[in-house]
């Protein structure tokens, strides 16, 4: 299972991408929006984040424009989303996607901070 928990005091938005084999021209599904008030979780995924992949990318940002990004380039829409790489939304943004290493764990809780 992968939770995000809301530490910042402002609502966050998270995104996150897997690893879905079903997908093509690339096995990675991008699913978002999960809105998280303060104080408050999602469990974006619900299964053995270990047994599906190891690697894991995500994404958050604050209303106030506070971000949690990183150095991996992802295209995503505005609006709530699920999808494959070859679908595409207009109007989008360009963002910086973390990486989350489960090395092995079945369950990971990550906590929005500054």
């Amino acid at each position: 299972m992968l939770r995000f928990e809301n530490g910042y005091s402002r609502k966050v938005n998270v995104m996150i991408e897997r690893l879905d084999r079903n997908c093509r021209p690339e096995p990675w599904r991008r699913t978002g929006w999960w809105v998280i008030e303060p104080g408050g979780s999602a469990v974006v995924y619900g299964g053995n984040l270990a047994a599906l992949n190891r690697y894991w990318y995500w994404y958050a940002f604050a209303v106030d424009n506070t971000q949690w990004a990183g150095p991996f380039p992802e295209n995503v829409p505005f609006s709530v989303f699920d999808w494959c790489p070859d679908v595409a939304s207009d109007p989008s943004m360009n963002i910086g996607m973390r990486e989350l290493d489960v090395n092995g764990a079945a369950d990971k809780t990550l906590r929005l901070v500054l």
